[in-house]
């Protein structure tokens, strides 16, 4: 839903793909990353590293994100 505010609407399709493909790929890569860090058997390190990207996530929220409000794109005729 957060995309389709934010995308015009001749673009909501592109954008949702865009923003779809990227939670697709970190869908992979966390799992391998995670995996790597705890593969001694110890799960502290990959704790941190989720705390870490939680971390970063909302201060990302907090600071990048203004109003919502739906982007207005350009006619090209």
């Amino acid at each position: 839903m957060f995309v389709s505010l934010l995308a015009p609407k001749r673009l909501i399709g592109i954008a949702g793909g865009t923003f779809n493909i990227i939670g697709g790929t970190a869908s992979i890569i966390i799992p391998i990353v995670i995996g790597f860090l705890a593969k001694g058997g110890d799960f502290a390190p990959a704790l941190t590293f989720i705390t870490c990207i939680t971390f970063a996530g909302a201060l990302s929220y907090i600071f990048l994100v203004g109003k919502i409000e739906r982007v207005q794109a350009f006619r090209s005729f």
